[in-house]
């Protein structure tokens, strides 16, 4: 989630926790070389937005895409419901500060069709009609 929206270079900050989604119980591993977290996403929400991602010329990751990254930390934030467009931009902004002009290439039509089995769909209606209005 945060190592990909680093990869994506939406958000400005050096990550140091591993989180990713699983369609298992959510678990935190600390060991040696990081702290590691798996947030439960159910399916069929788990496996949309997933890339194959070429980190080397030998190394290859599964990913999620910029859309699914930013998707996956509203899910996975406990606390957060968007009712408004302001709350929307706050947490885009201030919280995450990320760069408004990078959200203007979203694939808007990929989040609209997970919304139908994605958690927090009112949240991530909400971040829609901000994507939709850049």
């Amino acid at each position: 989630m945060e190592a990909a929206l680093s990869y994506w270079k939406l958000v400005p900050e050096r990550v140091y926790t591993v989180t990713s989604m699983t369609m298992k119980k959510s678990k935190e591993y600390v060991t040696p070389i990081g702290k590691f977290t798996f947030v439960n996403a159910p399916l069929p929400y788990y496996s949309f937005g997933i890339q194959r991602v070429q980190l080397t010329s030998r190394q290859f990751v599964l990913m999620a895409s910029p859309e699914k990254a930013l998707c996956d930390k509203i899910i996975a934030t406990s606390g957060i419901v968007f009712r408004s467009k302001q709350q929307v931009m706050d947490f885009l902004t201030e919280d995450m500060r990320i760069d408004i002009q990078l959200l203007t290439n979203f694939n808007k039509n990929a989040i609209a069709g997970w919304l139908g089995d994605a958690p927090k769909r009112s949240s991530l209606e909400m971040l829609l009609k901000i994507l939709i209005g850049l």
